[in-house]
């Protein structure tokens, strides 16, 4: 009877240890579940937020890329002092922007179709509103990569390289619209010097259009003319130097024509092409 007895207990052991083991593997199992869904949201929701972003910097950065640079380098230093600070107020500041945008979707201010334009899906958004929005996007997201484990594996939050980019991609950006100004300055010039009905400007100008105003500028190589360009503010220069052939150099400039090079920039755009935007869209 002892034996029975024995027998018996020994294989409820062996059916409670199976038990445990498979109620090990199935815990371990949910648990890895749990992992991957948490990795898959925070890869998701890091991926729309970042464009959103994008889309909300683009209208920015069409509008006005230089205050966009300086409204970048205060939330950029802003930031700096929140990564700081201890998980209590990093917590408070998460807290103020989902006080504002309760979902994911109140980000989504374009709220329109994939097809409608930047200029015309913010036509009714001022620059400011755009930016208070840009920056609540942001901040959101870098104070993610902080308070989420998962969340920082997919995104970069507000650092010194994208800073280092943006500063020098709105250099380049500026730098490639000087240079297409000079082209059509040139052109204009042309113009000007085969047509006898044109008048020449007084004082140290040659030339003024509504765009641009014209100056000889001494060179013992070139012959060269100075531009002032008028709705970047910015001046710049092009040479003629002739030898077997006839060599064009063009040049950004400071007030006083003292040159400097134009190079590295694969920028495309027409600055006679007119963008659209929403004080055009109103003019019925």
């Amino acid at each position: 009877m002892t034996w029975i007895l024995g027998a018996a207990f020994a294989a409820s052991l062996i059916a409670f240890l199976i038990t445990i083991k498979a109620l090990k593997n199935a815990l371990y199992e949910n648990s890895n579940l749990v992992r991957i869904a948490n990795k898959t949201r925070a890869a998701d929701n890091a991926l729309v937020l970042a464009a959103l972003a994008r889309e909300v910097a683009n209208e920015l950065m069409q509008r006005d890329s230089e205050k966009y640079k300086e409204r970048f380098e205060l939330l950029y230093n802003q930031w700096k002092i929140i990564k700081a600070a201890d998980g209590k107020t990093k917590l408070a500041h998460s807290a103020k922007i989902t006080a504002k945008y309760l979902m994911f979707l109140d980000f989504d201010q374009l709220g329109t179709m994939s097809h409608v334009l930047y200029a015309d899906g913010f036509s009714g958004q001022s620059y400011d509103e755009l930016w208070e929005l840009y920056e609540s996007i942001r901040l959101y997201d870098a104070l993610n990569c902080e308070l989420e484990e998962e969340w920082k594996w997919h995104s970069t939050g507000i650092d010194e390289k994208e800073f280092q980019h943006l500063r020098k991609y709105c250099k380049k950006l500026s730098d490639t619209k000087l240079l297409a100004h000079l082209h059509k300055a040139r052109e204009q010039l042309d113009y000007f010097q085969s047509n006898d009905e044109v008048k020449k400007s007084e004082g140290e100008w040659q030339y003024e259009t509504k765009d641009y105003k014209y100056k000889r500028i001494a060179h013992f190589a070139e012959s060269r003319w100075g531009v002032y360009v008028k709705s970047m503010d910015r001046y710049g220069i092009w040479g003629l130097f002739v030898d077997d052939k006839a060599y064009t150099q063009f040049y950004a400039a400071d007030k006083e024509f003292n040159e400097e090079y134009l190079d590295d920039l694969p920028i495309r755009f027409c600055i006679d092409a007119r963008e659209y935007r929403s004080t055009e869209k109103m003019d019925w």
